[in-house]
């Protein structure tokens, strides 16, 4: 039996939980100081999506890696619903730390040899440590996505 505190994870499991977050609250930030109509508008890009839907979806994806597919907690998750969401930004801010919360406890009580651990998921078998790699990778895709949809918003704006 490991030795270790269940209430601090191990390094690499803080890592990945720091990075994870950070990329969270950076993507939900994107919806600062814009009105309904600006969180809601699409680039006119094929499949482009909406500042709202990518902060939904990426909170969702999130739960769904860590706390699923890592964890093995059923989650109510209906992903195609999270592209077509529309209205304020205040459901994304309150549901942001209610996924904070439950990450951190999550990764917190995680025994790290969970992250050698196979699991099957949709993909196929792969580790925990490759789920939380990917819940980084597919978190940080969406941050670049709304940094850039941000600014293409904010470009719209007539000049004042």
């Amino acid at each position: 039996m490991r030795n270790y505190h269940p209430r601090i994870p191990n390094r690499e499991i803080a890592k990945f939980r720091d990075d994870l977050l950070w990329l969270l609250r950076h993507v939900c930030e994107t919806l600062d100081g814009l009105t309904d109509a600006e969180l809601n508008w699409r680039p006119a890009a094929k499949d482009a999506n909406s500042l709202l839907v990518l902060a939904t979806h990426t909170l969702g994806a999130a739960e769904a890696h860590v706390l699923e597919l890592l964890a093995g907690q059923r989650i109510d998750r209906v992903r195609s619903r999270e592209f077509t969401v529309t209205g304020g930004a205040e459901p994304v801010r309150s549901r942001l730390d209610d996924v904070t919360r439950r990450i951190t406890e999550t990764l917190a009580g995680l025994d790290p040899d969970e992250l050698d651990r196979e699991r099957s998921t949709p993909g196929g078998p792969t580790t925990g440590r490759e789920v939380l790699l990917w819940a980084v990778m597919h978190a940080s895709q969406h941050h670049g996505v709304a940094q850039l949809t941000r600014d293409l918003v904010l470009g719209a704006r007539p000049a004042r």
